[in-house]
């Protein structure tokens, strides 16, 4: 069956117009297929970009927590260490009842024990009634002993016992020497051999002086003029600025070396004063002392 030529135009023109409705179809919908991906890719970002916000959140709120942590920590430990250093301070601090028994203790030790030494009665005794000095950082105590069976004292200790460390010094631990001296004139031989010895470091006696004060001797360790020596002792004291740069020794040494404590030992440059604190006057002097 042959077509009609106007029916078969009509076929072509919608045919045509079928194929131009089609092709105009096809950009929006690779738009659309192109724009999914993209779409897609964007919200993903934004869950990124919102996972990443929550995630630096949840992090800082740990390091404020991490902090939290740490600084009460840290408030804890700085507690214990307060509580520690109180403590340290309650051990440390020794009242003179105890500071009696270690020096009596310590000539015990230096003496061979309890089966051979016994120190005087007063050692054994009230604290108060012991024969000591108190050195303000220290308590010194001169006391005499024997020997286990004996009721001759032949031995004489000088024991200083630190008010607030666990140092004890035995100053000294031998012979009873004479009777403490209650006015002198100047230096005898063996006490200007002694705190040379002292001051150089030479002697057991040494650690009478802290390293604080020798640090002091050291830095400014340099001999007098000799018209500075003459003023001296001629009473005529010290300039200001020497004067300034007196290192007062600690009466420990005035025990060790059998001086009364009115007298005062200073230091200055290279040389020992011996002052007498009740009369204000230069008594003796030795030069030299580190050279």
């Amino acid at each position: 069956m042959s077509r009609s030529p106007s029916l078969k135009a009509l076929n072509q023109r919608l045919f045509k117009a079928a194929g131009l409705a089609m092709l105009s179809t096809l950009p929006l919908a690779a738009s659309a297929l192109a724009l999914t991906p993209q779409t897609n890719a964007a919200t993903g970002v934004a869950i990124r970009q919102a996972s990443n916000t929550h995630q630096w959140l949840m992090a800082d709120k740990d390091d404020r927590d991490d902090r939290d942590d740490r600084d009460e920590k840290k408030g804890r430990d700085d507690d214990r260490g307060e509580r520690r250093d109180r403590d340290n301070d309650r051990a440390v601090r020794i009242d003179l009842n105890r500071a009696k028994n270690l020096a009596r203790q310590a000539a015990e030790a230096a003496n061979g024990g309890i089966r051979y030494y016994r120190a005087e009665d007063s050692m054994h005794g009230p604290a108060s009634q012991c024969p000591y000095v108190d050195n303000g950082d220290s308590w010194t105590f001169t006391f005499l002993g024997s020997r286990v069976g004996s009721y001759t004292k032949t031995i004489e200790s000088v024991v200083t016992v630190y008010k607030y460390s666990s140092r004890v010094v035995v100053a000294y631990n031998g012979a009873i020497r004479n009777v403490q001296q209650t006015r002198i004139t100047s230096f005898t031989e063996t006490q200007r051999t002694i705190l040379v010895d002292m001051l150089r470091g030479n002697c057991s006696c040494s650690n009478l002086l802290t390293s604080a004060t020798r640090s002091q001797i050291i830095s400014q360790s340099r001999s007098l003029p000799p018209g500075i020596q003459k003023q001296l002792l001629r009473g005529k004291g010290l300039p200001p600025g020497i004067a300034k740069k007196l290192v007062p020794l600690p009466k420990q040494v005035n025990t060790y070396i059998n001086l009364p404590t009115y007298y005062d030992l200073y230091v200055v440059g290279s040389n020992v004063v011996l002052v007498d604190t009740v009369r204000y006057v230069v008594v003796d002097y030795i030069t030299d002392v580190f050279l």
